[in-house]
């Protein structure tokens, strides 16, 4: 065999060599995990705004409770701890924690009115756990100025 044919056969062949197609599929590989641990972490980022969007309107209606039950009975009425809750088919943890306060300036209670100046109402949502809080919300409930956050 001759210099001659031996570059004709070289010319015939055509392709790519073992280390080309491992490299390349090396490449697409990483792309690959980066592009799918991307729309992992997107998805994730999705599923707790809807969480905490769900968690925030339940913490509202709670409130919007709180001034249904009037400042003589909330403090009975409201509290709750660890109560299960299904918000749109999903296992939240709802606790509620009402207390009471009263202002040094005009006297304490209970000898200077029948009832403290205000409370304090705080309600936390926790998913699927119930020591896993993720959202929480404060608001002051007062018999002269109604709520407010």
């Amino acid at each position: 065999m001759n210099i001659s044919s031996s570059l004709i056969i070289r010319k015939k062949m055509r392709g790519f060599t073992l280390v080309e197609i491992i490299i390349s599929i090396t490449l697409m590989a990483i792309i690959a995990l980066g592009t799918a641990q991307y729309m992992i972490y997107a998805r994730w980022d999705v599923d707790r705004a809807i969480r905490r969007q769900l968690a925030w309107i339940n913490m509202a209606s709670r409130m919007e409770q709180a001034v249904d039950y009037g400042y003589s009975t909330v403090a009975s009425s409201l509290p709750e701890s660890s109560k299960s809750v299904t918000i749109s088919g999903l296992q939240a943890y709802r606790t509620t924690i009402v207390t009471a306060i009263d202002d040094p300036i005009d006297g304490y209670y209970p000898t200077d009115w029948d009832q403290p100046d205000y409370y304090k109402i705080q309600i936390y949502i926790s998913w699927f756990t119930p020591g896993n809080v993720s959202d929480s919300l404060t608001a002051y409930l007062s018999d002269e100025t109604s709520w407010a956050y």
